[in-house]
């Protein structure tokens, strides 16, 4: 009996970090500050982003602050590029579960921590109880976590859900 007890024990103990390390299982999909998935601020170009996605569905010129930015659309997915010769990524907001790239399969973007699009508020206030929220305009937006040069990712909260998760520079000017 106590035999049958310690291996129930031990099945739980490794079924539960299991669950627990499925966020870490595919570090190709996971966003920081500077990356979202295989895109990488400052590096990845809008020829790769076309290869990778296809035609963008919209793509258009928008003013950022002080400097106009290309900004382009795919499902799920939305980049603010620099408008120069190369066109790199300045700023990737990734507003879908999961992505479809012709080059890297299916991305299921996710934080460190394991949050994503689509998953609740709580969860994020659970798995950052540091963030302080940002709110306006019904929305919510936290500081998940900084990078180099003072970079961010951002979580927003709309009706109770994570709608979006952004990487940003610190700033365009």
């Amino acid at each position: 009996m106590k035999l049958l007890r310690c291996l129930l024990v031990v099945g739980l103990v490794a079924s539960s970090l299991t669950a627990l390390s499925g966020a870490s299982a595919h570090p190709r999909d996971e966003m920081w500050p500077n990356k979202a998935g295989p895109i990488i601020r400052g590096e990845t170009t809008m020829s790769e982003l076309r290869d990778w996605f296809g035609p963008p569905d919209s793509s258009r010129v928008i003013m950022v602050q002080c400097i106009r930015v290309v900004r382009a659309r795919w499902e799920g997915l939305q980049v603010y590029a620099e408008r120069d010769k190369v066109r790199t990524a300045d700023a990737i907001f990734v507003n879908s579960r999961v992505l479809e790239s012709t080059e890297h399969g299916e991305l299921r973007i996710h934080t460190g921590k394991g949050l994503r699009v689509g998953d609740r508020h709580r969860k994020l206030r659970r798995l950052y109880p540091n963030a302080d929220p940002i709110e306006h305009a019904g929305r919510i937006h936290y500081r998940l976590k900084s990078g180099n040069l003072d970079a961010k990712m951002l979580g927003k909260v709309v009706d109770g859900r994570v709608v979006r998760l952004e990487a940003w520079p610190y700033e365009f000017c």
